[in-house]
């Protein structure tokens, strides 16, 4: 059988099922696992979205080719008889239940679950005086597992009257509130047991995979999309947009290309990649996206309005204010909009490249590459043209993003300007495909809750999900498309949970010219990730990391709590991730030793660089420098901006008639005040 490398292919491939099975499995018998996987996981992939191959046949052959592989089939003849016999109850239920009885067992469950917590608390309606949807005691899980509490009240508004009463109630009661999105945030910043949550999203839509995408709801004044104004700002006029702060990224992609919308005429400048993340969500934590221009979506905000702890309506629009209240955390209140600083529309040119990971980011010396690494066939020429293309794509692209998955010999380059034409552009990823990459994550998370999964090897684990997603990643083809989809390049990113750490490194000055960037700090990063992926491998069959290492270049950022806040020379972004079944300690200590490695660099003058981590991301209790995560944000990262950021969140609150006390008390977090010294 041959290496399918499209959709297309995949599709010939597997017209005849059973005679395809056939080969997988000889193909297993005469190459292994892996092999065969990587060569066919797009088959596979097509098959399963498509409908054609159900769950049951496609755990039957999976099943069928992990025992014809020696090494594997010894691994999993080692399990202990409790683990045996639990996946004999897993292989039972996928095999004889096609998954149809578990899907509408949970639904049901939900739903039930759902309506025993639903009450309606006196006092508090909406803007129509119906009822603000509540839960008594619902439990609280964030999107990836490492939050977990019980809120005495769980609310689910839809309007702004709404929220104003949910906090009016709250400070009538003596409870804190806190508010969640898609609940993406792996830190502790929600609330606690017993407090309250108000959901700014409906429960099914936060918490249900795969992912929903409803439309904006006109009647849900927290959504909405709106162009208030235009601003010249350096001889370009740029568009001032309110949006809902319960608007998904989703909604507003749709409205920028719709013609009762955007009419394909405004974007943001920048965002994250997933679309299913509201714009409340990704402010509040002072979320960003790539591009060495290119800052926080924080530093775009020109207006917040938000619901004060006395359960009023408030607006900031003064610029010094906005440094803090534009990244606060939720701590001045419910966020209900921000308006932002829209770009005139533009055309990303995208031709992504995979490439040996040698030639992705090249290393500073050859001694820096593992030994696992292939380097065969590159000489120190190519390493020096690499080197020039590095430099070149961090310092003129618009956009700069390196992937490598785990153990891969390829990475994956997705460098590109926004210099192309509106005659040439298309929606980018087409519907179909949009579908297929939904498709392709749940796929993979229905993998990964598969018991069988979780007894092989974690490097098998690593090499199949690889392979997986480098197959289904486009290389060389030039897609011309506007830059709202460029920035969403990949969908259905909610299908599948991860684990995520991510550090913000500045770039420092070059020996010779303090004026320019030294870009061998991402180098080395880059290098010292990879590197400790390997050394974690020796001498086993595991590896903790089990997805992905993704690295982006960025500006700086003038939000006075921003990881990037005065790195005037740029951002190194970068990230690794694996899945939720990783075991936690081994994950735990992983983290640890990538949190040594990238908070370990220095300036030219011997400083250490300021090394900060992304606030939604892990790293709680970790330790810089021997010293608790939590002690050094407080006394060596954010030390000089801190007391400016109190101070500003003071003269806020005074401008409302808010007591900072009663704000404290009222949108508190245990874990910000520890770090803020609000304690």
């Amino acid at each position: 059988m041959s290496h399918c490398e499209t959709r297309e292919d995949a599709e010939r491939a597997t017209r005849d099922i059973p005679q395809w099975e056939k080969s997988l499995l000889a193909a297993v018998e005469q190459h292994g696992f892996l092999d065969t996987w990587d060569k066919h996981v797009l088959e596979l992939g097509q098959l399963y979205a498509s409908g054609r191959l159900p769950t049951w046949r496609a755990v039957r052959l999976l099943l069928q080719m992990l025992q014809r592989d020696e090494r594997i089939n010894e691994h999993l003849k080692q399990a202990s008889q409790a683990e045996k016999k639990r996946i004999l109850r897993g292989l039972r239920h996928w095999l004889l239940n096609p998954g149809w009885y578990k899907r509408a067992f949970k639904k049901l469950s939900s739903r039930l679950q759902l309506q025993l917590s639903k009450n309606a608390v006196k006092g508090v309606t909406e803007s129509d005086g119906k009822p603000v949807e509540v839960h008594r005691q619902l439990r609280f899980r964030n999107w990836g597992g490492t939050v977990d509490h019980t809120p005495a009240y769980t609310f689910v508004p839809r309007s702004k009257q709404g929220v104003m009463n949910i906090v009016r109630w709250a400070k009538s009661n003596n409870k804190r509130v806190r508010a969640a999105g898609y609940r993406h945030t792996w830190t502790s910043f929600y609330g606690a047991n017993g407090d309250v949550t108000v959901s700014m999203l409906p429960l099914d839509v936060a918490e249900q995979l795969p992912a929903l995408h409803p439309d904006i709801d006109p009647a849900n004044d927290l959504q909405g999309i709106k162009i208030v104004g235009t601003l010249n700002e350096n001889g370009k006029t740029k568009g001032l947009c309110k949006i809902g702060a319960s608007t998904s990224n989703e909604q507003f992609r749709r409205w920028c290309l719709d013609h009762q919308g955007g009419n394909w005429q405004w974007t943001v400048p920048l965002n994250v990649i997933m679309v299913e993340i509201t714009y409340g969500g990704s402010n509040a934590p002072i979320c960003h996206g790539a591009g060495w221009k290119n800052e926080t979506l924080s530093d775009l905000v020109t207006e917040i309005e938000f619901v004060n702890a006395n359960g009023e309506l408030q607006i900031v629009n003064d610029p010094q204010q906005l440094k803090a209240a534009a990244g606060c955390f939720g701590l001045l209140g419910i966020v209900t909009s921000i308006t932002l600083k829209l770009d005139p529309m533009s055309y990303a040119v995208m031709q992504p490249k995979k490439k040996p990971v040698a030639l992705c980011v090249p290393p500073l010396s050859r001694g820096d590459v593992p030994a696992e690494v292939n380097m065969e066939g590159i000489s120190d020429v190519d390493l020096q043209q690499a080197q020039r293309e590095f430099e070149r794509q961090c310092e003129q692209g618009y956009y700069a993003e390196w992937f490598w998955f785990v153990f891969e010999e390829q990475g994956w380059i997705n460098c590109w300007k926004n210099n192309g034409s509106r005659e040439q552009a298309i929606d980018y990823p087409s519907p179909a495909e949009t579908w297929f990459q939904e498709m392709q994550n749940y796929v993979g998370q229905l993998v990964l809750d598969f018991d069988l999964f979780e007894l092989l090897p974690g490097d098998v684990q690593a090499k199949m999900l690889a392979k997986a997603a480098m197959a289904v990643l486009p290389s060389e083809e030039k897609i011309v498309t506007p830059l709202i989809d460029a920035l969403h390049f990949r969908r259905g990113v909610q299908n599948m949970r991860v684990l995520d750490i991510e550090l913000e490194i500045p770039i420092p000055a070059r020996e010779d010219d303090e004026t320019k960037p030294d870009w061998s700090v991402c180098q080395r990063a880059w290098w010292d990730a990879i590197r400790l992926v390997y050394e974690s491998a020796k001498g086993s069959d595991d590896t903790p990391m089990r997805l992905t290492l993704e690295m982006r270049v960025m500006g700086g950022s003038s939000i006075l709590m921003a990881p990037q806040y005065g790195n005037t020379l740029g951002t190194c972004s970068i990230e690794v991730l694996t899945h939720c079944n990783t075991p936690t300690a081994e994950w735990q200590a992983f983290k640890q030793k990538i949190l040594d490695a990238w908070t370990a660099y220095r300036d030219v003058e011997g400083n250490l660089l300021n090394a900060r981590p992304h606030w939604a991301k892990e790293w709680e209790g970790l330790t810089v420098h021997n010293n608790p995560v939590k002690e050094y944000l407080r006394d060596t990262a954010y030390v000089e901006v801190i007391p400016a950021f109190k101070s500003q969140l003071k003269t806020i609150a005074a401008a409302g008639g808010v007591d900072l006390q009663d704000m404290k008390n009222r949108f508190g977090n245990k874990l910000l005040s520890d770090i803020i010294d609000w304690n």
